[in-house]
């Protein structure tokens, strides 16, 4: 990827200094205080191994105030965080000058203690701005020439050349040359590296940005199944707690069996069903990531409750648009044949058979008419407003109403909580529809001489509300049936009512199940979502 500041970078020809490094110029005083001290302790011995000194005054005098020199240099740069540049600058000077002055007290030239200002003409190159290590190779040659004419003048037996002086400023600025290229060149892949920083960090934070406002979830595996990070979609599909580290095989048991069922034929290309994972409303997609140091697991998963909502909303329009048209050319006739029947009933002169047919007529007749009214209450597919409820109020509020407007006895409830939290999301209206429908079958359908028992369990996973109650029961074979549009055993009714609920339930988010009690009678059981607190990120550095 080019950026606007890497494209800027390779058009620009020109320099610009690393920032302060006193790690460098620090290593550069021991090593110059170093030197100071071999030098000076040379001006103690009487025939110095190391050097032949011809001026042992100006020597002690040069090699003391040397070291001393190396040593408030140290010190200072220990102490003075300030004048990284103007340390460089004065500290080269300084060397420059001391060396030439050793280098005339013990013989000039020949001595090849002007080789020693070749490290600080490199040292010039690397600290400071690349210019001045020109200018300062210009003025040790100066000063070499200016001391080779000096001795040459003032030293009898003088045997320094001018070639060698010549050779040596030569070579200073050849080493001010090389070290300008090889300088640039390091601190342009500085400059590069630095770039390369940047843009990576950039590119992490926007990935970190696109995948933190993903909707699917997404979680990355490292070795041993080690959750490196996962997505705030994530966390709230699967309902992971807050402020703590996570675990597949403990927070996540059913994901875990559904990677290594994945893991046994890894080519497959289709993601996991909820059927296939029995994690609800999800659906779980797994993606091998290979690189050089080691492999990681993409787990992408998304809610399908959303998808199913969709195409629920689609269904219902259409069927809207198709019993519009059947209500309209339905009733007319329906509503002629209802209205004939009830002249007919009217009728005085008729026989009791006669009377009988009329009242069969009258009686079909509105129970078409229900099964359009229910018809059209399915197809309507308003837009659900959940809310969270409080069950343990709203119960009691419900059963008394119920009571008051199906004359039935108080006494006909039993509420049963086993429950910490009783809160539920669910859209009131729909609530009211699907538990008066659920009640009316329990108590019609029931022993009426035996309570219906309306039992909330939060302990159980997932939370359920129950109701029970303690007739015959549903026979096996129609079980399975009993959510199917028009499917009834009894001649009063639509067939239309349980499948009414179980859509009801579905645009809810809530799922719907009917079982076998313990009363030997038949439970309905609602397993709705319940409100969570918005879950935290756990942050796992890629």
């Amino acid at each position: 990827m080019q950026t606007e500041t890497s494209h800027n970078f390779r058009n620009n020809t020109g320099y610009k200094p690393r920032s302060t490094n006193w790690t460098s110029i620090r290593l550069l005083n021991v090593y110059r205080f170093g030197l100071a001290a071999i030098f000076f302790s040379q001006s103690f011995v009487s025939q110095s191994p190391l050097l032949k000194i011809a001026n042992l005054g100006l020597y002690s005098w040069t090699s003391l105030g040397f070291l001393v020199l190396s040593l408030v240099w140290v010190l200072a740069s220990w102490i003075e965080r300030r004048g990284f540049h103007q340390q460089v600058l004065l500290q080269i000077y300084g060397d420059t000058i001391l060396i030439i002055l050793l280098m005339h007290a013990c013989g000039g030239i020949t001595s090849g203690i002007g080789m020693l200002l070749i490290i600080s003409i490199a040292v010039t190159g690397l600290l400071a701005e690349q210019s001045l290590s020109i200018i300062f190779a210009s003025l040790a040659s100066l000063g070499l020439l200016a001391e080779h004419i000096y001795s040459s003048i003032n030293i009898a037996g003088y045997i320094g050349t001018s070639t060698q002086v010549g050779i040596l400023g030569a070579t200073l600025f050849a080493t001010a040359i090389v070290t300008r290229k090889l300088t640039l060149r390091v601190r342009s892949s500085e400059q590069l590296i630095q770039q390369r920083e940047r843009d990576v960090a950039l590119l992490s934070a926007l990935n970190q940005e696109i995948i933190e406002n993903l909707q699917a979830g997404v979680i990355v595996l490292g070795k041993s199944y080690h959750v490196r990070h996962i997505n705030r979609a994530a966390t709230q599909m699967l309902h992971f707690e807050e402020d703590r580290s996570i675990s597949l095989r403990i927070d996540a048991p059913q994901l875990l069996a559904a990677l290594e069922h994945w893991q046994q034929q890894p080519d497959r290309v289709t993601p996991l069903l909820p059927s296939e994972t029995g994690i609800d409303n999800t659906q779980v997609s797994f993606h091998l990531l290979e690189s050089k140091s080691q492999e990681n697991i993409l787990i992408f998963i998304n809610d399908v409750s959303t998808i199913k909502n969709s195409m629920q909303q689609a269904k219902l329009a259409s069927l809207g648009h198709l019993t519009a048209s059947i209500a309209h050319e339905v009733r007319n006739p329906l509503g002629a044949i209802s209205y004939a029947a009830q002249l007919l009933s009217e009728n005085s002169d008729l026989a009791d058979s006669e009377h009988r047919m009329t009242e069969i007529i009258l009686q079909h007749t509105q129970r078409i008419n229900h099964i359009i009214e229910d018809i059209l209450k399915i197809s309507r597919g308003n837009q659900t407003a959940m809310e969270t409820i409080n069950l343990e109020t709203w119960l009691e509020n419900f059963t008394a109403e119920f009571c008051l407007s199906n004359q039935a006895e108080k006494n006909c409830f039993v509420l049963e909580f086993s429950a910490d939290v009783s809160l539920i999301l669910f859209d009131p209206v729909h609530l009211n529809q699907v538990m008066t429908n659920l009640c009316s079958n329990a108590l019609n359908h029931g022993n009426t001489e035996k309570p219906v028992h309306i039992i909330i369990n939060s302990t159980r996973i997932p939370f359920r509300i129950e109701i029970a109650d303690e007739g015959p029961g549903i026979a096996d074979e129609n079980i399975d049936k009993i959510f199917e549009p028009f499917f009834t055993t009894s001649h009063q009714g639509s067939g239309l009512g349980l499948y009414i609920v179980s859509q009801l339930c579905e645009l809810n988010d809530s799922t719907i199940s009917v079982e076998r009690n313990l009363y030997n009678g038949t439970s309905f059981i609602i397993n709705p979502r319940i409100p969570r607190s918005k879950p935290v990120l756990q942050e796992i550095a890629l």
